[in-house]
């Protein structure tokens, strides 16, 4: 993998996307962190207009159903949203409770693509105090299902209840060994009107701080990608006229800049550097988010779209430093 691929290559057309939110829709239980209303901003749409939006739109290359279980729908209702477009393919969001083998089969003649799975964590304790309501036993099952037939997006959560940094680590390695290999990772954030506000409250749950929480993802997104696994997103992105509602937690705009300076700042320092060239595109990265006194002798802007550390390309220095965490 050629680490250019963490951002969109200069001239190549971004694909158009056609994302419908169902927050909540098919959900049968109410993790403690969760709000979803809240944290995105969307309301339920009227599904009997998604159709008529869908058409009027030019050009779409995937419609992407996030936000609620989209496989714990009524089977009427998920065939319906599959049959919007069946020329074009789907991406869906849902839980690793709530595949299998006949759900298989409806997502595969719907023209699912993409299935972002949502585990949070593979910690059975960790999953029990959330009440995510299933085991690690049952992410494993699903993900056998999946496998082969779809892309797999695995979703992770750091700083849950009963939560800690080994365990954070270890989701991404049993993961990769399990053929995983795109992420998404975020922080939990304290929403209003959640179950763990209420634990919060009460002294029962303490957040990560920002520092945590940026440490602990950097290392993360060293094991996925150092293992030639890809992080397509980092953090939320909480609407502005939705940060009322945020409560505690590690929350930044711009935690995925935050964590990819970390990861700069942590090869400098473990492998020391002395020389680094970059492409303009990531010099933010570079002399940015607590990187501007970057302790190297030598900085210089390269031609190449990439990053190079004492002449080794990042995707190298990955998968050096994924190996000793």
């Amino acid at each position: 993998m050629k680490q250019v691929e963490l951002k969109q290559k200069a001239g190549e057309r971004k694909p158009k996307i056609f994302p419908v939110f169902l927050p909540n829709l098919g959900c049968k239980t109410r993790c403690v962190y969760c709000n979803q209303v809240i944290m995105t901003g969307e309301t339920i749409p009227n599904i009997d207009k998604i159709a008529e939006e869908v058409a009027s739109v030019t050009q779409i290359d995937e419609i992407a159903y996030y936000g609620g279980t989209f496989t714990g729908l009524k089977l009427e209702l998920m065939e319906k949203l599959l049959s919007i477009r069946p020329d074009i393919p789907k991406r869906v969001s849902t839980r690793p409770d709530v595949i299998d083998e006949n759900i298989v089969e409806i997502l595969k003649r719907g023209n699912v693509k993409t299935i972002e799975l949502g585990i949070e964590s593979i910690d059975d304790e960790v999953l029990f105090h959330s009440k995510r309501n299933y085991s690690s036993r049952d992410i494993f099952k699903a993900i056998s299902l999946l496998k082969g037939n779809f892309e797999i997006v695995a979703h992770l959560m750091t700083g849950l209840p009963k939560d800690s940094r080994e365990k954070d680590l270890e989701s991404v390695r049993l993961l990769i060994n399990e053929g995983i290999r795109t992420f998404r990772i975020h922080p939990t954030i304290v929403f209003r009107n959640t179950e763990l506000e209420g634990l919060f409250e009460k002294g029962l749950y303490k957040p990560q701080t920002l520092e945590e929480a940026t440490s602990v993802v950097a290392e993360m997104v060293i094991i996925a990608e150092g293992k030639d696994g890809k992080v397509i997103r980092i953090g939320y992105h909480i609407p502005q006229s939705q940060l009322k509602f945020v409560v505690a937690g590690p929350y930044h705009p711009s935690f995925g800049d935050l964590v990819r300076s970390r990861i700069i700042r942590m090869i400098v320092e473990r492998f020391e550097v002395k020389h680094i060239a970059y492409s303009r595109r990531f010099t933010s990265w570079i002399k940015a988010y607590g990187n501007e006194n970057l302790q190297v002798k030598f900085l210089e802007l390269a031609e190449e779209e990439n990053i190079f550390f004492d002449g080794i390309p990042l995707s190298e220095m990955l998968k050096k430093y994924s190996a000793v965490i």
